[in-house]
């Protein structure tokens, strides 16, 4: 009789337990300095039927837990904490963030899919109004009006910071602002 773990889909875990087990898509990660936590890498995880999760993992396991989230592969994890997912920025609308522990157990898996999982938003929606501000979004326009990169002082250290306008194919516009590494990479690509 197999004791094998079944894999739960990302919209049904729950914090009661930290003994789940998902197979999901590594889609984004960055690493982050946050105050309380120190460095931390920081992941955007889908599952196959698109319901993505924020994920984190503190310093001291971004060595030998992250090399193993490369963006783009598909992996089994099991075994980490949940908490509430609050926040000014939330990557993901998702009730609850994922926390890689030191037993999180993160396998490979043979699954080969493509999809990159955007929830694409289109302009007049973002312009509306109407979405909450406290979600990150994705969006796809091409890039007009871009402005200076600009080397601006926050909190005491000097940042790059550019400001630009995304067009939409039926010409509606919206107005950003991309800072630090982000603002250099757009400013160096366009």
């Amino acid at each position: 009789m197999s004791t094998a773990m079944k894999v739960t889909p990302l919209k049904d875990v729950k914090p009661y337990k930290s003994g789940w087990k998902v197979h999901v898509k590594v889609l984004h990660s960055w690493k982050q300095y946050n105050p309380v936590h120190g460095d931390t890498l920081e992941i955007v995880l889908s599952d196959e039927a698109g319901c993505k999760i924020h994920a984190s993992c503190k310093r001291t396991y971004m060595e030998s837990k992250g090399r193993l989230l490369p963006v783009g592969a598909w992996r089994h994890i099991q075994n980490f904490t949940l908490s509430p997912s609050t926040g000014m920025y939330r990557a993901t609308d998702h009730p609850f963030k994922m926390s890689i522990i030191q037993n999180t157990a993160i396998t490979r898996s043979p699954l080969i899919n493509e999809d990159m999982f955007l929830s694409l938003v289109d302009f007049q929606t973002v312009l509306g109004g109407s979405l909450k501000t406290c979600l990150l979004i994705d969006v796809i326009g091409q890039v007009v009006d871009l402005g200076d990169l600009e080397t601006i002082q926050v909190s005491g250290k000097p940042r790059m910071k550019v400001e630009f306008t995304l067009r939409d194919m039926n010409d509606a516009r919206v107005p950003c602002c991309l800072w630090g590494k982000f603002a250099e990479i757009l400013y160096r690509g366009v």
